[in-house]
């Protein structure tokens, strides 16, 4: 094996060892990713307030006599449902924010080294191509995350306004009930007023649970899906095949030198 060989194999080698021993660790470090983390958090704490207002909402309701707010109190219950799956949603978003990077650096970088490795010690080429699309995957991977968080806050700022009033909304909800003196004694029935209230704030908590949907889940599994697209067109097209005269060219030049 000549000078050239043995120089490109220590540096592949080593840029292998140092994306397992440091790049790996710090891309799995939350204090790397604090932006993405916060925005996350954020989200979760809004949907723990609906969430836990739709079924405290609910539980006020049901306790009320008659049936005028069962309706209301039995939709309020199941929203309460969807907003656990955004909540899980957003806490698999963010436990994979540093997982993505770790695997991409600890795994498919080094993979992707050794690899090329091999292409310049038995002169393989399609080798090195194969190297080049597990490098490739890897950063697919690392992105999946990032890009579907920040196309997710992008789109979440542009509604966030309406999840606050509802956040809002909640916070100053009152059920308030009115006495009525009857031969069975006093019942209480909710007033007119409280009604309009809960109404007013069961439709923002649909709003609500739209943009969350949209935001927590529909935007990262399209980003998701996107991406899975062009890898695989990459994998069953020649996008990442270098015309090999031109390399033989490039070789030359260098030599010539």
């Amino acid at each position: 094996m000549n000078i050239r060989k043995l120089t490109l194999v220590t540096v592949l080698a080593l840029i292998a060892i140092l994306s397992f021993t440091k790049i790996a660790p710090w891309a799995a470090n939350p204090q790397n990713h604090t932006h993405s983390i916060e925005q996350t958090d954020e989200k979760i704490t809004t949907v723990m307030t609906l969430s836990g207002g739709a079924a405290a909402t609910s539980a006020t309701l049901s306790l009320l006599p008659g049936d005028m707010c069962t309706p209301i109190a039995e939709q309020l219950a199941e929203l309460a449902k969807y907003f656990l799956l955004i909540l899980s949603a957003l806490y698999l978003e963010k436990f994979m924010i540093g997982v993505t990077g770790y695997v991409t650096f600890s795994l498919f970088i080094p993979l992707a080294c050794l690899i090329l490795c091999g292409a310049v010690i038995f002169e393989k080429k399609n080798w090195a191509t194969i190297a080049g699309k597990i490098a490739f995957i890897g950063m697919i991977i690392f992105l999946i995350v990032p890009a579907s968080v920040k196309l997710s806050d992008m789109v979440y700022q542009t509604q966030a306004e309406k999840v606050n009033n509802t956040v809002e909304e909640y916070n100053e909800l009152d059920i308030e009930g009115e006495s009525d003196e009857g031969i069975l004694g006093e019942i209480k029935a909710i007033k007119n007023s409280t009604v309009e209230k809960v109404t007013t704030f069961l439709s923002g908590l649909l709003e609500s649970l739209a943009v969350m949907i949209v935001t927590a889940c529909v935007i990262p599994v399209l980003v998701f899906v996107f991406l899975a697209w062009l890898v695989k067109t990459i994998f069953t097209s020649n996008v990442l095949t270098l015309d090999t005269s031109e390399l033989a060219a490039i070789a030359e030049k260098f030599k010539n030198q």
